[in-house]
């Protein structure tokens, strides 16, 4: 069961008597009801399932450094609450078809899904300031 770990500026090098292997793993919170994230949150996978529910961000001025991977576990309209927080980014979806768009998200402070699907996904990350975002889904979203 010994181990050693070495952490350098480049790069992480595992040694493990017991495996030979080093598995990562990323914390996954499967939510089922409306939820505020936390700083805590930041590195989760969230998955919300079930009926349409709204995530909301953690205070945008202690975000420096914050990220979290939303995964859309239902066909639902989830919606991504930033609070008084300015949202940025894009996402790209299919319209709910064959089409390709992206969808520019600038100064705003909510994303609703619409036609939400199964594996849609938006990636944020807060710097102190703003919210920023980049997704796929399968149709365009709300926003507010």
């Amino acid at each position: 069961m010994a181990s050693n770990t070495t952490l350098c500026a480049n790069s992480v090098n595992s040694h493990s008597t017991t495996s030979g292997t080093t598995v990562f793993k990323q914390n996954v919170r499967n939510i089922s009801s409306n939820e505020s994230l936390t700083l805590a949150d930041s590195g989760a996978v969230i998955v919300p399932s079930g009926t349409a529910r709204t995530i909301t961000l953690p205070a945008v001025a202690s975000s420096a450094g914050f990220h979290v991977k939303i995964l859309m576990g239902s066909d639902a309209n989830h919606v991504v609450n930033g609070g008084g927080a300015k949202i940025q980014g894009f996402v790209y979806d299919n319209t709910n078809g064959t089409t390709h768009a992206r969808t520019a998200i600038t100064n705003k402070t909510s994303i609703t899904l619409v036609n939400g699907e199964r594996g849609d996904v938006l990636n944020i990350h807060g710097d102190g300031t703003n919210f920023y975002v980049n997704g796929i889904l399968n149709n365009t979203p709300t926003l507010g």
